[in-house]
């Protein structure tokens, strides 16, 4: 695994590469910090300063980058040409949530190929609970994949099926919602055996009503480190727009969050 943590020597960044350093150490990754300058060639001092917070890591492969450019594209490059397997971001505009929109975390959540975490916990110990919004969709799956790649064996992991049907026609549907937590059940069973080693046990469950209610109440409930969100990417549409879910949880992160593409 090659991990690249986008820095701009900001408080929120020093908290993503805390993160980023803790997974490169848990998987015995490669750990890349990345620096995006106006123009080449850059302050010496930037580099000492961010080789000297690496240092701090002890991570025998890690190394310090700087690169020219727009933010968005240039991070986006750099991680197409060393071979990134997960971006790491910090949340900049977390005290200012109506800032979100033109970020550079928005742009890469809604374009990057790579699975983009954006990392907000204060507590940097290895993920212990983990949520997974979970459909019936290739991003979904993607989301599971990924978030199951992140933990230690000791997490768990909980994928949760939300299901929005009206409280008026939930008595007339409740065959429908039958039929559909028989499907999940069986695609979580499906997923499962294709999961990586070491092959943690999903738990899961379904929820019924509007989809960012069910999400916040599972989260308050398990209190997750990680929350895990697929991303569409089917048409230019999809492209464009972040899903609302997707966007939502991001401009708010109630922590770590997992973008992946489908």
């Amino acid at each position: 695994m090659h991990i690249l943590i986008a820095h701009d020597l900001s408080p929120e960044a020093d908290l993503a590469l805390q993160r980023a350093a803790q997974l490169a150490a848990q998987h015995n990754a490669r750990l890349t910090l990345l620096h995006i300058v106006d123009r080449l060639p850059a302050d010496p001092a930037i580099e000492r300063q961010l080789t000297e917070q690496l240092a701090r890591f002890n991570l025998p492969d890690a190394q310090v980058r700087l690169a020219g450019g727009q933010p968005s594209q240039a991070i986006a490059a750099q991680a197409d040409g060393i071979g990134a397997d997960l971006l790491v971001l910090g949340a900049h505009h977390k005290s200012r949530p109506e800032l979100f929109t033109g970020t550079t975390l928005e742009r890469l959540a809604r374009t990057s190929t790579l699975p983009v975490l954006l990392a907000v916990n204060q507590n940097s110990e290895p993920y212990q609970q983990a949520v997974v919004a979970l459909d019936f969709s290739q991003c979904a799956n993607a989301a599971l994949h990924q978030a199951h790649r992140l933990l230690p064996a000791s997490a768990e992991l909980f994928a949760l099926n939300i299901c929005e049907v009206a409280p008026s026609r939930a008595p007339e549907d409740q065959a429908e919602l039958e039929m559909q937590c028989q499907l999940f059940s069986r695609m979580v069973a499906d997923e499962q055996a294709r999961l990586a080693s070491p092959g943690r046990v999903v738990q899961y469950g379904i929820r019924h009503g509007e989809r960012q209610d069910c999400l916040q109440a599972v989260i308050g409930e398990r209190s997750p480190q990680l929350l895990a969100l697929g991303r569409h990417t089917r048409n230019l549409l999809s492209e464009a727009l972040l899903g609302s879910l997707t966007r939502d949880m991001l401009r708010q992160p109630p922590c770590d969050v997992l973008v992946a593409r489908g």
